[in-house]
């Protein structure tokens, strides 16, 4: 389920079960920190030691034995999550953090340490406890389940292009932590410069609490995260890289990052088609930032035109991406002849809070909207429901196929468009991209 080293060279990580076991070095230093309670800071974070949480804790991944937290603090020095199962922290992991500066508000600089850490050695589908920092009388304690071997019903949230307005980004999150989803995917642009470390809280950490703490974010790289490498020192879990491929009962879920600089598209097609082939799960998701087909906004057509063919040959059911501020659920795309691959449901799902765009609307189109907004699936067994909701809660958009025999329903496959017209529709729209 993941791939690399398990830590990086530049952060020591200790496990240990109980508080009062310690490692060496790191390990004295949250021994000494575990004797001593935290206190609330001033302005309402949660003290580590002697420094302040200011961003997160946040789930990057969750697996059957396994998951990853990060989280950042204004001071230097080892800090500490506390975890465990049936509410006992009886075992900790201890981060050194990595150091930023970064231009603040006025004219000064500010430093913080970002910290991520591998929560190892859990059991699958359990229920875990955990705490960034020392016990307090304000020491906050989180929950979150690990992914069981079996499993029928699923719940998550698919959504994009969160950026520029985070007062809209919460609204949708709100709405979001009522659904007490199992995972969230984000298809990116989660700030408008990623290069400006500033942007990251308002935009972006601040807006998801109540939400990441306890359901993993998995996020594909939107182009507006930049290549100056902050995304990935915030958000690429210790060992991994950018893309991410995660099984949760009858769904399996493919993310790629296709917008980072210095990417051959040919590589990532393979890497999407090579991961769908290997699966053998009922429901099959892909999600990256630009879209491969899109009908307005930028009128993305990326890795066209082996990226439509690839897909329904791989068996990939949806194809969910971001990067166009609107929202359009295409009907499913048949395969080039008969036998040669499967139906796809392509989606752009880019209306997070950022300005919403046009759409085109056309007969390719099942539902096509310019909406705030998010999608929310429940898939248990062969039944899948959709629903795409905007930020009044309103459903304005609703799916529900079924399969047999690991065939679509059909009813849905009447609805087919063909693959042939589709990729006639772009290459006539080729100069309308932007």
């Amino acid at each position: 389920m993941y791939t690399g080293e398990r830590a990086r060279s530049e952060r020591f990580v200790c496990v240990v079960s109980g508080v009062r076991r310690a490692c060496l070095a790191a390990g004295y230093v949250a021994l000494f920190l575990a004797m001593n309670g935290c206190t609330a800071a001033a302005h309402g974070g949660v003290r580590v030691g002697q420094g302040v949480v200011t961003k997160g804790p946040v789930l990057l991944r969750v697996y059957g034995d396994r998951a990853a937290v990060m989280w950042e603090s204004e001071a230097g020095g080892p800090d500490t999550v506390y975890y465990g199962a049936e509410g006992k922290l009886e075992r900790h992991v201890v981060s050194e953090g990595e150091k930023v500066r970064y231009r603040g508000g006025g004219r000064g600089t500010k430093t913080v340490f970002i910290h991520k850490v591998w929560l190892e050695a859990l059991e699958p589908g359990e229920a875990y406890s955990y705490r960034v920092g020392d016990e307090g009388p304000r020491g906050q304690v989180y929950e979150f389940r690990t992914i069981r071997r079996e499993l029928e019903r699923v719940r998550f949230i698919v959504y994009g292009d969160s950026r520029s307005r985070p007062e809209m980004h919460r609204r949708l999150v709100e709405l979001m932590i009522e659904k007490e989803v199992d995972f969230v995917v984000h298809t990116g642009d989660l700030v408008s410069s990623g290069d400006k470390y500033e942007q990251w809280g308002p935009q972006f950490f601040e807006p998801i609490k109540g939400l990441a703490e306890r359901a993993p974010f998995y996020i594909a790289k939107g182009n507006h995260e930049g290549d100056g490498g902050t995304y990935e020192k915030l958000l690429s879990p210790p060992g991994e890289d950018n893309s991410f491929s995660v099984d949760y009962g009858p769904v399996h879920y493919f993310g790629i990052d296709n917008v980072s600089g210095g990417g051959d598209t040919g590589k990532r097609l393979r890497q999407i088609t090579k991961d769908a082939e290997g699966s053998r799960a009922l429901w099959k998701f892909v999600s990256f930032h630009v879209p491969s087909v899109n009908f307005g906004g930028h009128w993305s057509t990326w890795g066209s035109p082996e990226a439509v063919p690839a897909f329904g040959r791989a068996g990939i059911d949806f194809v969910v991406t971001g990067h166009s501020h609107q929202y359009e659920r295409f009907r499913p795309v048949a395969p080039l002849r008969k036998g040669e691959g499967g139906y796809v449901t392509y989606v752009t799902s880019g209306g997070g809070g950022a300005p919403s765009y046009d759409v085109t609307r056309s007969s390719y189109h099942a539902y096509a909207a310019e909406i705030n907004h998010f999608c929310l699936f429940e898939v248990d067994g062969e039944k899948l429901t959709m629903h795409a909701i905007d930020a009044r809660g309103n459903v304005f958009d609703h799916l529900e196929i079924s399969k047999k025999d690991g065939v679509l329903n059909e009813e849905y496959l009447k609805t087919a468009v063909s693959m042939a017209g589709i990729m006639l529709e772009q290459e006539m729209n080729l100069g309308r991209q932007d």
